[in-house]
């Protein structure tokens, strides 16, 4: 959280910081997330030293991330504003998780294949278990190689984005109804509230569906009392997409000041820890649409998150577009994102 006592600075929608004489004067709640070692009154951190000289704009590199910046005199001092780069999305942690991850789901891979041989070879042998459990882990292992993918695309020319004029409400409403029949099985009741039949937004239908459903994902893992909320509703000219654990809505003034904000990174994940490619991944997908997306850990460990996405223009105009190459391998989209959180035996598939 934020230690600024200037209400200008949580207006703007990056990380702001206001430096003097090379101390720390104040910071926004988005700089706050990003740099969590921000303290007013003291010392600019050694990784903004080339945000201190000369330069109006530059780069620089926090924990294996790179950052741009821009800096505006002031009275005293100077005003930094912040973002991530989208050329460093994936970051050495990231890759350090996939890593673990990856060798951890072929060991788990490698066991049951060894199990099921060992079960042929036995008369009356039943191998319905094992089957669905090499099928959950074959959904994790695809859905953490979809998600470096993703990231390693981040600038390319490869990177799809197709927005058009579309009805998040109908969109919303379809992945409520899969993922909630899915998500009963490990537990977890989710309930989606809309007031209106219809929200047109221009979007590109795929990755918001990737959205929603990481969002979700999230959601679910940390849910203390085994319950989702997916609210849509529309404030204003923006489109207001919440996942909670409670259902509260938010206050008109807690949305005027939603911002891009990276959860802290900087301890050590534990091994059942995943490799932080989602959320990156969401934060992506808001910045293409122009939004913005607030995070919050609460005290019992649920997960709030909040993306305001633009409702305007839209485009009246038809155009012929290519269709996009199949890649899932005829799996749900559902039920890969959500394979962290789905028990084993709802993989089972029939021949």
């Amino acid at each position: 959280m934020s230690q600024s006592n200037s209400s200008a600075l949580e207006r703007l929608p990056e990380g702001a910081i206001q430096l003097c004489q090379g101390r720390v004067r104040a910071f926004n709640r988005a700089a706050g997330a990003q740099f969590p070692e921000l303290a007013v009154g003291g010392q600019a951190p050694e990784y903004l030293s080339p945000a201190l000289g000369d330069q109006t704009a530059g780069v620089f590199l926090h924990q294996g991330v790179e950052y741009v910046f821009s800096r505006t005199p002031q009275d005293c001092g100077q005003l930094l504003l912040v973002h991530p780069s989208t050329q460093s999305a994936l970051t050495d942690r990231q890759l350090d998780g996939f890593v673990r991850q990856m060798r951890s789901f072929m060991q788990e891979i490698l066991l049951q294949v060894q199990l099921l041989s060992n079960d042929l070879t036995r008369a009356g042998g039943d191998p319905t278990d094992r089957d669905d459990a090499f099928q959950k882990t074959f959904c994790r292992m695809y859905r953490l190689l979809s998600n470096l993918d993703y990231l390693r695309s981040l600038g390319a020319p490869q990177l799809s984005f197709q927005p058009i004029t579309m009805d998040l409400a109908g969109l919303c409403a379809r992945l409520s109804d899969e993922a909630a029949s899915l998500l009963e099985g490990a537990g977890v009741t989710l309930t989606y509230r809309c007031a209106t039949a219809s929200l047109l937004l221009p979007g590109d239908p795929e990755l918001l569906t990737r959205l929603i459903l990481i969002l979700l994902s999230n959601a679910a893992k940390a849910a203390p009392q085994g319950s989702v909320f997916l609210t849509l509703a529309q404030r204003r000219d923006r489109a207001i997409l919440s996942v909670t654990d409670s259902g509260q809505d938010f206050a008109q003034e807690d949305l005027d000041t939603l911002f891009p904000s990276p959860l802290p990174d900087s301890r050590v994940p534990d091994p059942q820890d995943g490799a932080g490619m989602g959320l990156a991944i969401a934060r992506h997908i808001v910045a293409l649409h122009k939004g913005a997306m607030l995070l919050e850990r609460r005290e019992s460990g649920a997960l709030l998150s909040v993306v305001s996405l633009p409702t305007g223009p839209l485009d009246a105009r038809l155009e012929v577009r290519s269709p996009r190459i199949e890649d899932t391998g005829g799996l749900s989209p559902v039920l890969v994102e959500l394979s962290d959180v789905l028990p084993q035996a709802m993989f089972h598939f029939d021949d």
